[in-house]
């Protein structure tokens, strides 16, 4: 988001909120509601969705789950005011994390597939290939193994067409891993140690402590899946001799169930505790009743296994009391959802009205509020695209211009609104021929009109001019002030013929007003229809 536009105060915050997002989260969250302050006081929806968002993703990384969610709609509620197109696909990829941290996959899944709707719209690549992730990890949970690889290999294909980006590492890491984990769900084992290899030679060098552990638990998962005991323990070593609590991030918590498992059927009762008492902390802390239910269902079934039989019933009680508030909070969770989306639609039924206003006033800016026409400006707009297009396809253009015979005398005689009406019918005979014969028609100004044609010959044009003429004279309105005819008539100059290079608008416009100047000297109630064979010309006009 570009913020040049506005105060140094604002340049500043915005700054400060880019240059300390997940370093220092104290001063970016200081920051962040510095903005929303400003923000609220100035309704503007460039800054409360920029902070909103930074906000939210600051939370996130502080496993702070109690307000994200109120946080993320109002980033989403602004960012679509702003027409900020890259924050807003990623906040609805946050929105995703956080419903499917819930346990609820398919709201999840529908906000991951609000972001890459928008992602698609707007080419945004970058923030697809990271959506595309999570919704692969999603179709993992829910067993998907096709779907979800499906998802990593279009991700993959983005990531590694821009190693420079500096991300880069970070997302090749999440989508390979994820592929590993993939194969190992649907036994296939082959091509693995090539994966882990790309990513320990390649990636692994620039990974976090925090990557590290979710590659070396997707590692442990494949050795003990396919057999590997000597290689599993090795890892499992590892991981138990690295893991502490500063590692536990809402990023690793599904691999950390996995890793769960894997201890739990390893028979590795020691390292399945010390991992349960680093989880556990946190998980109590946070207000994700799912997540209480998952670590709880882990420990039923090592309680079961060894037959802990008072710590598997107040475990089984507990589970049934977490699954009574769980319903609850599906209730209020299919309401924020629902209250969401009318939000949503409400800000886009004002989003088309404006939309509405701003082409009708476009279309008044193009239009001769009098006859209904195309303006001049129109005229000068459209006319250029024709002649463009006619260039391209070697096809004749024909533009002509007319005028009402002696409209000076029928305005003074008749009065202005009996001219306005004048011109009004007289519009509409020009408008009904052009329309028949696909032509382009524009008033010019005061009793002058112009109409344009793509690909006609001169003939056809002399065709077209003859039946203009009879049905303004079909009308039969009273003139008796002309010196033609005692009804309104008019005179008609064209020019045809297929446009050069160096040929403008101007230069055909020019020609056929000389043609109707021509008409009018010796007659009216006429026309005259030139190409550059016939045009008697001046040695001035590049024809």
């Amino acid at each position: 988001m570009e913020f040049e536009g506005y105060n140094e105060i604002i340049k500043q915050w915005t700054q400060g909120v880019l240059d300390t997002y997940r370093k220092d989260a104290e001063l970016t969250i200081k920051y962040c509601n510095e903005l929303i302050d400003y923000g609220s006081r100035t309704a503007d929806p460039m800054i409360l969705g920029f902070a909103y968002y930074y906000l939210a993703g600051t939370l996130y990384c502080l496993n702070d789950c109690e307000n994200i969610f109120d946080i993320c709609v109002k980033a989403i509620e602004n960012l679509e005011k702003a027409s900020a197109w890259d924050l807003l696909a990623k906040a609805y990829n946050i929105l995703g994390i956080i419903t499917f941290g819930r346990g609820n996959l398919p709201v999840a899944y529908d906000y991951y597939l609000d972001g890459l709707m928008y992602c698609a719209k707007y080419n945004l690549m970058a923030e697809s290939s990271l959506i595309s992730i999570n919704c692969g990890v999603l179709n993992i949970e829910a067993g998907r193994y096709q779907e979800a690889m499906d998802y990593f290999e279009k991700a993959l294909t983005y990531i590694f067409s821009v190693p420079d980006e500096p991300d880069y590492h970070i997302k090749a890491i999440a989508a390979l891993e994820n592929i590993i984990m993939c194969k190992v769900m649907e036994n296939d084992f082959d091509g693995i140690d090539g994966l882990i290899n790309e990513i320990e030679v390649h990636h692994l060098p620039y990974a976090d402590a925090i990557d590290r552990i979710g590659i070396l638990i997707s590692k442990t998962f494949y050795l003990h899946k396919s057999g590997q005991t000597e290689k599993r323990d090795a890892c499992i070593k590892e991981i138990d001799g690295n893991i502490t609590q500063n590692l536990v991030y809402m990023d690793l918590m599904e691999d950390f169930f996995v890793y769960a498992d894997i201890l739990y059927e390893a028979e590795k009762t020691d390292e399945f505790w010390h991992l349960i008492d680093i989880m556990d902390p946190m998980i109590s802390s946070m207000s994700v009743t799912s997540m209480k239910m998952k670590i709880l269902a882990v420990k039923i079934k090592f309680y079961r296994r060894h037959a802990m039989n008072a710590e598997y019933l107040q475990a089984a009680g507990l589970y049934y009391e977490l699954s009574e508030r769980r319903e609850q909070e599906s209730k209020d969770m299919m309401s924020e959802v629902i209250g969401l989306r009318n939000r949503f639609e409400k800000i886009n039924l004002a989003k088309k009205k404006i939309e509405k206003e701003n082409m009708l006033l476009a279309e008044k800016s193009e239009t001769d509020a009098l006859t209904g026409m195309a303006n001049r400006r129109k005229l000068n707009i459209h006319a250029d695209e024709i002649f463009k297009a006619a260039f391209k396809r070697g096809h004749c253009v024909a533009i002509e211009i007319l005028d009402v015979d002696y409209f000076k005398e029928f305005n003074d005689n008749y009065g202005h609104q009996a001219g306005d009406k004048c011109l009004a019918d007289i519009a509409g005979c020009i408008k009904a021929v052009a329309s028949e014969h696909g032509g382009f028609c524009a008033r010019y100004g005061g009793d002058e009109f112009v109409i344009i044609y793509e690909g006609v010959s001169r003939e056809e044009v002399s065709g077209y001019a003859e039946e203009l003429k009879q049905k303004v004279l079909s009308m039969e309105i009273p003139h008796r002030y002309s010196k033609a005819l005692p009804i309104v008539t008019i005179s008609q100059g064209a020019f045809c013929d297929v446009p050069s290079a160096a040929n403008k608008v101007w230069d055909y416009l020019h020609i056929a007003d000389d043609m109707l100047y021509q008409i009018k000297k010796q007659s009216r109630n006429s026309y005259a229809v030139a190409d550059k064979s016939t045009y008697p010309g001046r040695r001035d006009v590049q024809v």
